[in-house]
């Protein structure tokens, strides 16, 4: 008999096979949803027994069925920025290509409007180069543009520029760097702070003007999401206009997905009017606070860079013999204090460590803190978590610490690696099969706008750790696509205490499902990255339908 809570379903699958992600890596061939709730789980034939006239029947006809993509580091409303308004990159080739996108934008745009986007990394070009202010001109010569890379620094042409104030002889930035050529001219690339100069003379738009735009940003990005099956995420860095949209969105009914809110801290600085540092003791809430739908999580930080742009808090230096500097983005003598603050607060805390220093650094603050007063309401986590010290597993692993990763970069920007660090000190880059056999719970995610939202990209980079250019960051860190299934779903979930609610297929959890056209569990590894939802549920309703589309 099948595992059940009562019969007459509204909705079942059958022909599986059907991947639970449940602790035993189950796979059955049937499931019934009743309510918006899974209600019972097992064979085809033992889940047809259950069925009512009226009940729908999902025949899987041999594809399969996985828990909807919990996606635990993204940021939505940028995202929708760029799909709404902007240039999505991930998909040029070369910059010629690049170009024809900017400049397709820019024909539907009047002279003067800016033009935004991201998405880029030089090693994906077939130039292996980065684009230049003059290859912008040639694409949208009337139109100021600033495209984002993946990480830490910023493309914009020449109007962008002029707009700055960033000439041949003006403009240094007290933090960043502009990018020059022999002659010394910018070439229009923006390290770091100096990207601030070009965001400070964009169009400037009241607080009640900003939460409309986020709010159309929130539902362009989320519909778009759920064709890729991602059922829940986790925005990090959320400050408090976006969270008002995010409310609104909500309240109207407009959110197809569940989001876990994390609110903006220290070393991020998304604007000064909405910066949470220093706030903790008027906001009124802590983590876990909301509903099924909308929850406030676990507090952002960020430490250091990124180690594409050689920016990673590294302990040693870079192959050029370059070397990382206290402080990057936020003062590390005061994480002791700061991590005490939301912890006795009842908050968890997310933090951005790239490098091996700055992940030492919060888990020696982490240990302490934790060490004198642990708590059950929290969950801290280490966010990337590029390159784990021995002492640093050993504190993660004593203090329930878990890490926010994101395997897609090593297929998006692992080439660029190549020329930052040694090749054997990249076989332990995001060293997720380490982390799990320490017991340490491993939350997989896109970063999206860092990487593709595509979750499938993701698992695809956790299993195989290759590269765009046919390169392995070693196998030692492999896992297998169950491992990796349950890092992109049960995982994040726990992240926001929503374990019980979603993540996995089990009897009583609500009914977000991604249905595939190809058995997750069959395919060659390299097939993992083109597989394709065919239709995703949440709460049981169906939120798209490839067929419909």
């Amino acid at each position: 008999m099948p595992e059940t809570t009562l019969n007459g379903p509204d909705v079942i699958l059958v022909n599986g096979p059907i991947y639970t992600a449940d602790a035993d890596r189950r796979k059955v061939t049937g499931m019934a949803i009743t309510g918006g709730k899974i209600t019972a789980l097992g064979s085809t034939d033992e889940i047809r027994a259950l069925a009512r006239e009226d009940t729908e029947i999902v025949d899987l006809d041999g594809r399969s069925a996985i828990p909807g993509i919990v996606d635990s580091h993204n940021h939505l409303p940028t995202a929708g920025a760029m799909m709404s308004e902007g240039v999505i990159l991930f998909d040029a080739k070369t910059i010629s290509e690049l170009q024809e996108m900017v400049a397709e934008r820019a024909r539907t745009m009047a002279p003067g409007e800016w033009i935004q986007g991201a998405g880029w990394i030089e090693n994906q070009f077939e130039e292996w180069r980065m684009p230049t202010r003059w290859d912008l001109d040639e694409a949208a010569p009337d139109n100021p543009v600033i495209l984002n890379r993946l990480f830490g620094m910023s493309v914009v042409n020449s109007r962008a520029l002029e707009l700055a104030g960033i000439t041949e002889d003006g403009y240094e930035p007290d933090r960043g760097i502009v990018d020059r050529d022999e002659q010394g001219r910018p070439t229009g690339v923006l390290r770091a702070g100096a990207q601030e100069a070009v965001r400070a003379v964009m169009p400037a738009m009241s607080s009640a003007e900003r939460v409309r735009q986020y709010e159309g940003y929130i539902r362009t990005a989320a519909q778009e999401y759920v064709r890729y099956g991602v059922t829940s995420l986790l925005d990090p860095g959320v400050p408090p206009l976006m969270m008002r949209a995010y409310q609104n969105v909500q309240e109207s009914g407009d959110l197809p997905l569940r989001v876990n809110m994390m609110p903006v801290w220290y070393g991020l600085r998304a604007s000064e009017d909405q910066d949470l540092d220093g706030r903790l003791d008027h906001i009124g809430v802590h983590t876990n606070f909301g509903n099924d739908w909308l929850r406030i999580g676990a507090l952002k930080m960020a430490i250091d860079g990124g180690l594409g742009s050689m920016t990673s808090l590294m302990h040693e230096p870079y192959i050029d013999g370059t070397k990382s500097e206290i402080p990057l983005r936020l003062n590390t003598d005061n994480l002791e204090k700061w991590f005490e603050e939301g912890h006795s607060s009842g908050w968890s805390i997310g933090i951005h460590c790239c490098g091996d220093l700055a992940q030492d650094l919060a888990c020696f603050a982490f240990d302490k803190v934790v060490g004198r007063e642990p708590r059950e309401d929290v969950r801290h986590n280490i966010i990337h978590g590029y390159f784990a010290t021995p002492e640093a597993l050993e504190i993660m692993q004593r203090n329930s610490i878990s890490v926010s990763a994101q395997p897609g970069f090593i297929w998006v920007e692992g080439d660029q690696y190549f020329s930052a660090l040694p090749e054997e000190r990249l076989h332990d880059f995001k060293p997720l099969k380490t982390y799990l056999e320490r017991g340490i719970i491993v939350a997989c995610n896109s970063d999206m706008t860092s990487a593709h939202y595509d979750p499938f990209w993701g698992i695809h980079s956790a299993v195989t750790r290759k590269t765009s250019r046919g390169k392995t960051l070693g196998d030692a860190e492999k896992v297998d696509r169950f491992e990796a299934l349950r890092m992109f779903t049960y995982n994040g979930a726990y992240l926001t205490f929503w374990e019980d609610l979603v993540g996995s297929l089990e009897v009583g959890k609500a009914a977000d499902v991604a249905v595939l056209d190809a058995d997750y569990g069959s395919i060659d590894d390299d097939q993992l990255r083109d597989l394709t939802v065919d239709r995703t549920l949440i709460d049981g309703k169906t939120v798209f339908d490839r067929r419909t589309c």
